[in-house]
């Protein structure tokens, strides 16, 4: 089965010192877009629904900083931002990432 990665997404890294975040390469990189879960919370006294999308990419070495950071990155899609809330490398075979990323409130 054929993967095709047709949707643009741009990967940012925020500076720890200066809070600016920029394009972690430069350019956007594409993936495969699917929406993963939603979870439903109460808080501020309403309920509140947190979207969260997949993302897949063909591996790049530079994206296991999100492993070790993911506190430091954001992916920026169809004019929404996600925080970065999980990142998988099936059995570290480095074909193929997977980050979840959850919709900023």
């Amino acid at each position: 089965m054929s993967r095709v990665y047709d949707k643009s997404v741009t990967i940012q890294k925020q500076d720890e010192e200066t809070e600016i975040w920029a394009d972690l390469l430069g350019k956007p990189l594409h993936a495969r877009v699917n929406t993963a879960t939603g979870k439903v919370g109460f808080a501020a006294d309403a309920d509140q629904f947190h979207a969260q999308m997949v993302f897949e990419f063909r591996y790049m070495s530079v994206l296991e900083q999100l492993r070790y950071t993911p506190q430091l990155f954001r992916l920026c899609y169809r004019g929404h931002t996600y925080h970065v809330v999980d990142y998988d490398d099936y059995l570290e075979q480095h074909r193929t990432v997977r980050i979840t990323g959850a919709l900023y409130e």
